[in-house]
């Protein structure tokens, strides 16, 4: 591994909940472990598919990968994305102990992904310092506890009625104090994230910008009025 390798892998973690507050020298000695590994994934690579056995959980160290269920008919259904450094996945998965996935992992784009397996959560007293663990132990539990919130978020959108309920739901739950929307996906991904089609997703978005409701520039969307926005929720 060369010196920028390893300097992007340090990086990540220091960015990533699992590592919050540990030094560089814990992150360093973390990475040494034998039950960690790293690998880098080709674009359209899975790092797990459906069926695949749960043993592992995941942390994106560089690139983009989504999280998907394919229906039986072949529709893609995007559960989730991963796009920064740092991002963990995967792991409610490993701590349920379930026997299988039941959702894909693909690489969107070349990635590198670090990986830490059950066996070192098994092991954790004895493979690491006390405090060291400790924190891993205190950081895994805030992390299920923002999952968890997120994943309500997420099933009241699937609950809106109809598509403009969705769009106005998303904007405003992705939307900082300043206005700003914070994230800025694809057409098609959004369309995959709020399980819409994406003609129907184009038509009502433009529809909104006719009414002066947002403003579409590329893939942003601008919120133009507030107020007609939130009628929607």
């Amino acid at each position: 591994m060369s010196k920028e390798e390893n300097d992007n892998i340090v990086q990540a973690l220091e960015h990533s909940g699992l590592c919050r507050e540990f030094t560089q020298d814990e992150i360093l000695s973390l990475i040494e472990e034998k039950d960690i590994d790293i690998k880098r994934y080709e674009k359209g690579s899975f790092i797990f598919e459906e069926d695949d056995t749960p043993d592992k959980l995941y942390v994106l160290i560089e690139g983009y990968v989504e999280v998907l269920k394919m229906t039986f008919s072949g529709k893609k259904i995007l559960i989730t994305t991963i796009e920064n450094p740092g991002d963990m996945f995967a792991e409610v998965y490993m701590f349920m102990g379930k026997d299988k996935y039941d959702m894909s992992a693909q690489a969107v784009e070349e990635s590198v992904v670090l990986s830490v397996s059950c066996d070192f959560f098994e092991n954790i007293s004895h493979n690491i310092k006390a405090g060291v663990s400790a924190k891993i132990r205190k950081n895994l539990m805030s992390i299920f506890a923002m999952k968890a919130y997120n994943l309500s978020g997420k099933v009241r959108l699937l609950g809106c009625g109809s598509i403009r309920e969705k769009i106005a739901l998303y904007l405003i739950e992705n939307q900082t104090a300043s206005g700003q929307i914070t994230k800025n996906p694809s057409r098609e991904e959004l369309s995959d994230y709020l399980n819409v089609t994406r003609p129907s997703l184009s038509r009502e978005l433009g529809n909104m910008e006719k009414e002066g409701i947002i403003k579409l520039d590329g893939r942003k969307i601008i919120i133009v009025s507030q107020d007609k926005l939130e009628e929607y929720l």
